[in-house]
């Protein structure tokens, strides 16, 4: 045996590193009773579990244990499963499963079931069976069984995650700390580490059969992703007091709502005189200076339902909540820097004071407003004043 070869010593630094992070996140959820933390745990095993294949074999352990032979150590079927119910839970703290839901484990089920059947039995009769029905047959089953359905939920879950970003533009004017940046990044980053090992698997199982050498090198980016997963998902995957729902639910019935109004409540003559309202309000009490206003606090100071607020933006303005309620911020540091009223204070705590939260988001909501960087901003304001 020899477990000191670079391969094995790659895979097995990132599989031990994958198993704390997995430990430590399984004690984090017994602790906190956070599901997203039990989901990414449970990913982050299946995907060690996976790992140990390559990692025993450049090792020489298959070669010298045939007995290992059908060991179910891969366990594709549960892989975006977990991500699916991952992102539900970060994104919805008071998601709770369904014993629906537990039903899409069935394929994982049957699928562990039958490979410890096979594992169990005899070498000649793991042999037999492998020449004559497992290659030929069930292999190919797999594989398309496999890629179609992870990629059905991969797909459901970027679908989801698109929609919670819409949801939170409609709804909150600080997003900064829920729009999960992070988790975007982890479902593109898992779905084209998905397709390529599709492409790989499509390979060996219907062009040419792929060593094991040829195999390390999907296996090499499935080890380092594993690593970065565990790292940067037990740093970053810190549920937040929300509660998106049903991405679906909530947006059909937004869109419910907003034709009910466009056909019966709203004529126009009444939805100026709510323009004329909110226009009012924003100049006489500027809400938004309030950097945690969301879509409900502005519309219990306005008199209405969230729905007609909603509604009264998105048509009146043609906006989301978040662009109308920056671009109030956006104009009021505008105002402050032209009136020279800029002080000993800098241009960050200005746009602290005008109801940003951060940095990022003051800067991208500059540029998307103004078209330029605060910073040149200033310098044509400098500019202007210097040749007056």
């Amino acid at each position: 045996m020899d477990f000191f070869n670079p391969r094995s010593v790659i895979t097995f630094i990132c599989i031990l590193q994958g198993a704390v992070f997995s430990g430590l996140l399984f004690f984090r959820y017994f602790k906190q009773r956070k599901p997203a933390d039990f989901w990414l745990a449970m990913l982050l095993a299946l995907l060690c579990s996976s790992l140990i294949t390559p990692f025993i074999g450049f090792a020489n352990v298959y070669d010298r244990n045939q007995w290992l032979t059908y060991f179910p150590f891969q366990i594709t079927y549960g892989y975006s499963v977990c991500v699916w119910f991952y992102v539900l839970s970060l994104t919805n703290s008071k998601h709770k499963l369904t014993a629906k839901d537990w039903l899409l484990f069935t394929p994982t089920l049957v699928y562990l079931i039958f490979r410890l059947t096979l594992f169990a039995q005899s070498l000649e009769f793991k042999d037999w069976f492998n020449k004559n029905y497992y290659l030929p047959i069930v292999n190919p089953i797999v594989f398309v069984s496999e890629f179609v359905w992870n990629l059905i939920f991969l797909a459901l879950s970027l679908r989801h995650y698109k929609k919670y970003r819409k949801w939170l533009d409609e709804n909150y004017s600080d997003t900064e700390k829920i729009k999960f940046d992070w988790l975007r990044n982890f479902l593109y980053i898992f779905t084209f580490v998905f397709i390529l090992s599709g492409i790989f698997d499509f390979t060996d199982s219907f062009i040419f059969k792929l060593s094991y050498i040829q195999y390390f090198y999907f296996q090499l980016i499935l080890a380092l992703t594993t690593y970065y997963l565990a790292v940067a998902g037990y740093l970053r995957s810190q549920t937040i007091e929300l509660s998106f729902g049903s991405a679906t639910e909530s947006l059909e019935s937004e869109q419910t709502v907003a034709v009910s109004l466009r056909k019966n409540l709203l004529a126009e003559d009444e939805l100026a005189k709510l323009k004329y309202k909110l226009q009012n309000l924003m100049s006489s009490q500027r809400p938004f200076l309030n950097s945690q206003l969301t879509l409900t606090d502005l519309s219990r100071k306005l008199g209405v339902n969230s729905a007609v607020l909603s509604y009264v933006i998105n048509s009146g303005f043609n906006k989301n909540f978040n662009d109308f309620i920056n671009e109030y911020r956006i104009n009021e540091v505008k105002e402050k820097l032209n009136s020279g009223t800029k002080g000993n204070f800098s241009l960050l705590e200005i746009a602290l004071d005008c109801g940003f939260n951060s940095k990022a988001t003051f800067n991208r909501a500059f540029m998307k407003f103004v078209n330029i960087s605060p910073k040149e901003f200033q310098e044509k304001i400098k500019q202007t004043s210097f040749k007056s």
